[in-house]
């Protein structure tokens, strides 16, 4: 039975590209652009997602698994890649210094004895990195996307081109973009923080950008705040420190980490996105996301279209796994 397709989304993209005229774009290049090849972080971040869904559905591949931060450091430990450390304690016990009555108590079972906490020291940015940031800044990482042939059956036609660290495996993991997530003052995490783009062979920080007006909440929001990717930093806002133009002395190293975690770990696994950071212990990999997306870093989108459609193709010619999904570990009572 035939199902006309919806104008839903047509809609939604005249919309946009009448609201983007007013930014300086000509409707209808915005609006084809939009419709028919979108280059957002969102639409990016949605594709990577569906690639990562379908193989899964498809392969049922064991790499997913380590999505558990627990396996995945155990693992990473294992293959000798340095990764952020742990704690070996048994519960840890946490209150505030003035509550009472049972107020402000918190109690945490260590994952290594079977609860669901992963307990570990706090983590400081070191060297280079650490000079350009506010004393107050969160841990900031690089998001190092990767990409791996290997999770192919037949040879990728038509997808060349330099793979950073690639004499090991002939070119099968590569990376695709990096991005230094250059956190503000006060904040807890790297989520809230400028995004530098990084060139990958040789340290070299590009322009910055944000997308923290896509996570403005209220009704009326999306009238206010700008329905653009194309806001643009040289300093840092917090320190008024020039960061475009700097170079990171341990991009090899940052990237060298990733490309060796993706070609171990998870060589089957179309894309990850690594989160690399230089601390006070050295370059650590804190973890792999395999719902990634490119933080608006630069992307050879040729080759990584000619990536996921060679993906796409091959899957779809697979049947769906009919075996149980990997099991993944029950939560534990604290």
């Amino acid at each position: 039975e035939y199902t006309p397709p919806s104008l839903r989304y047509p809609c939604l993209c005249v919309v946009a590209a009448l609201r983007g005229v007013g930014e300086g774009a000509w409707l209808s290049s915005r609006f084809t652009s939009l419709l028919l090849a979108p280059r957002d972080w969102f639409s990016l971040w949605r594709l990577n997602c569906r690639l990562a869904a379908l193989h899964y559905v498809k392969t049922r591949d064991n790499g997913y698994l380590l999505e558990d931060k627990w396996k995945f450091l155990q693992e990473a430990k294992e293959h000798k890649i340095p990764v952020t450390p742990w704690l070996d304690t048994g519960m840890m016990v946490v209150k505030h210094r003035n509550e009472e009555g049972g107020l402000g108590f918190y109690r945490y079972k260590n994952v290594t004895q079977g609860g669901n906490w992963i307990i570990q020291p706090a983590l400081h940015n070191a060297g280079d990195v650490a000079s350009l940031l506010p004393g107050d800044a969160p841990l900031s990482t690089f998001r190092v996307l990767t990409a791996s042939k290997l999770g192919l059956d037949s040879k990728m036609a038509g997808a060349g081109g330099d793979g950073g660290n690639d004499d090991e495996d002939g070119g099968s993991v590569r990376t695709l973009t990096a991005v230094w997530r250059a956190g503000r003052s006060g904040a807890t995490t790297d989520h809230v923080s400028v995004l530098f783009d990084v060139n990958k062979s040789n340290g070299k920080v590009n322009r910055g950008t944000t997308n923290q007006h896509w996570y403005q909440l209220g009704p009326f929001k999306w009238l206010t705040s700008p329905w653009t990717q194309d806001i643009q930093y040289h300093d840092h806002p917090d320190t008024k420190k020039k960061i475009k133009g700097k170079v990171i002395k341990g991009m090899k190293a940052i990237v060298g980490i990733a490309e060796k975690a993706h070609r171990v770990l998870v060589p089957r696994v179309p894309l990850v996105g690594w989160d690399v950071a230089v601390t006070d212990k050295g370059i650590l990999l804190l973890e792999g996301n395999f719902s990634c997306n490119f933080f608006m870093g630069t992307v050879d989108y040729d080759w990584y279209y000619d990536f996921c459609d060679a993906y796409f193709r091959e899957l779809w010619g697979k049947r769906d796994k009919a075996t149980t999904a990997p099991t993944m570990p029950a939560p534990a009572a604290d």
